[in-house]
């Protein structure tokens, strides 16, 4: 059996889509296909009906889940501590959200530095899901990332505790015209189609994005003119008028502020965000120097948004 089969099946049992789950591990959706029936054979029992739409577990697969989150664990624990990871840098594996990378971790790390001297991480940066997935089989030490009610996160809090680091919104922006306005407005949404930076469905911002959209009172009318994860890229398209976007309000605190973008709705088109750091329980009390009790005691970083 290879140790791959069994990630590919957390990634599968997480994303409930053969098509996202083969997206997420980066192979063809018919060699992904093959490893989970791989694995299945090798059990000698299917771990998936891939008579329902979306596939669900069999009884059987949630069963055999929580035993192999824990065979992934105990591999990649087993191989760190011999000796795998670079004996030229060994720092602690922070995975973070790519929209976090460039706003609360310099600010974060500056911080916990302060605490703490000599500290060294190794800095892994992805989309929300693919974090969870990294602290889950052990891949990563810490993980930080977005977290909000409306998108339940696959993460038990028992054995993996969190921390709030401060909170932001998501919000929808595009280029601002001369006089400061918005080119687009979601209001006019209604009555004729407007131009849609979007995130892939199956991501964090896409699950929060296709909920403020989906339960309107009325049906509004999109075009979408491209998709990225990365709220990086829809930010800069809708800096040059390609379309409207939502990306964290901490990311565009200037360019609101210099009139190069302007909001494109109000409140009822904005989604709250927690920003949090997850560790695994048994990897927490491992932490160089005491870093998860050090975190834990820190104040909410001045991340908040009015």
């Amino acid at each position: 059996m290879d140790i791959e089969w069994l990630e590919d099946f957390l990634v599968l049992s997480d994303l409930s889509s053969f098509t996202r789950a083969a997206q997420a591990r980066n192979v063809t959706q018919s060699a992904f296909s093959r490893r989970i029936r791989s694995l299945e054979d090798w059990i000698g029992i299917a771990l998936i009906d891939r008579d329902t739409v979306p596939p669900r577990l069999t009884m059987a697969g949630h069963l055999f889940r929580d035993s192999a989150r824990e065979m992934v664990r105990q591999l990649h624990d087993t191989r760190t501590a011999l000796g795998h990871r670079s004996k030229v840098f060994s720092g602690i594996k922070l995975f973070v959200a790519h929209s976090l990378a460039q706003t609360v971790l310099p600010q974060w790390i500056d911080q916990i530095n302060q605490q703490i001297s000599g500290l060294k991480f190794e800095i892994l940066a992805g989309e929300t899901y693919e974090g969870m997935i990294a602290l889950s089989s052990g891949r990563c030490d810490l993980l930080m990332v977005y977290q909000s009610n409306a998108v339940p996160m696959a993460i038990d809090d028992r054995t993996c505790p969190s921390v709030s680091l401060g909170r932001d919104r998501l919000v929808p922006v595009c280029k601002a015209q001369p006089d400061g306005g918005p080119c687009y407005l979601l209001s006019e949404a209604r009555v004729r189609q407007l131009p849609l930076l979007s995130y892939p469905p199956e991501t964090f911002f896409g699950r929060i994005c296709n909920g403020l959209i989906r339960f309107r009172p009325s049906d509004p009318a999109f075009n979408a003119v491209a998709q990225s994860p990365n709220s990086r890229v829809l930010q800069a398209l809708a800096s040059d008028g390609v379309g409207i976007a939502w990306v964290p309000e901490q990311s565009v605190k200037a360019e609101l502020a210099t009139g190069r973008l302007a909001y494109a709705g109000d409140d009822e088109w904005i989604a709250h965000v927690d920003i949090r750091m997850y560790a695994l329980q048994e990897r927490a009390r491992l932490l160089h120097a005491n870093l998860w009790e050090n975190i834990r005691e820190m104040q909410e970083l001045n991340v908040a948004v009015g």
